[in-house]
């Protein structure tokens, strides 16, 4: 699907809601499956700058920067980070957190 899009062969909005008020997809255009197989540092680096100016152009004082790698965290096998932010959002780490205590 991100091959299709990088190529101009699809529309590159979705049609489905953001889950968050600043959510965007940042997409290399070389195909690789996932950040497991991202072995190219320079891309990597490059992939968090772009994220960190994608959330500074939108005056995110704060947002997160997510991918996931493989099944069945990972739905579209392209590597694609979201990055995402909001009041609403939760920290992840605290839920876990929290979670693990619970059960202690």
């Amino acid at each position: 699907m991100f091959c299709r899009i990088v190529a101009h062969e699809a529309p590159r909005q979705s049609a489905e809601p953001a889950a968050t008020p600043l959510h965007v997809l940042v997409v290399p255009r070389n195909h690789i499956r996932s950040v497991a197989e991202l072995a190219d540092t320079e891309l990597a680096g490059r992939l968090v700058l772009v994220s960190s100016r994608i959330a500074a152009a939108a005056g995110a004082k704060s947002f997160r920067v997510a991918t996931n790698s493989g099944a069945p965290l990972q739905d579209v096998f392209h590597l694609h980070w979201h990055v995402m932010a909001g009041d609403a959002m939760g920290h992840p780490a605290g839920i876990a957190f929290s979670r693990r205590t619970q059960k202690s």
